[in-house]
């Protein structure tokens, strides 16, 4: 098993290492401040804790799924379809009557004029517009 994280982003020096907190956890593990013979040792050090601390949940939740305990647990603290809540607000009324929309496309060969004001009336193939087609054209 491993984990890579690319682009973890972590410091021993400057920052939110100045308070008090921060600095409790980092002297804790060993890694405050700079190294004193090799600049960013102690926060390469420090990512490496991070991604085992990373690695440790995820070989915990891989293990709790073989076994089963994480389905057991979550039906254990009220996380099952029978004991869920009713939604605390009620859902969007529907409207009252049925929507009915006057739009209508014509039948083949009634192109000459006599539908009545506020039909759609279909007038060739549909293309995409001229800013979807310039994305499209980008090389």
């Amino acid at each position: 098993m491993s984990v890579n994280m690319p682009c973890i982003e972590v410091g021993t020096v400057g920052g939110g290492t100045v308070l008090a907190p921060q600095q409790g956890v980092l002297e804790m593990l060993g890694v405050k401040g700079a190294h004193p013979s090799h600049p960013g040792q102690n926060a390469q050090q420090l990512a490496r804790v991070i991604a085992s601390a990373v690695m440790a949940g995820e070989l915990s939740l891989m293990a709790a799924l073989a076994a089963g305990h994480l389905i057991r647990a979550h039906m254990a603290h009220n996380r099952s379809q029978t004991n869920t809540p009713a939604a605390s607000a009620p859902p969007t009324p529907a409207p009252r009557s049925p929507v009915k929309l006057n739009a209508q496309l014509p039948a083949s060969g009634d192109e000459g004029g006599s539908t009545p004001p506020g039909t759609v009336t279909a007038t060739g193939p549909l293309t995409p517009s001229s800013s979807t087609s310039s994305l499209m054209s980008r090389t």
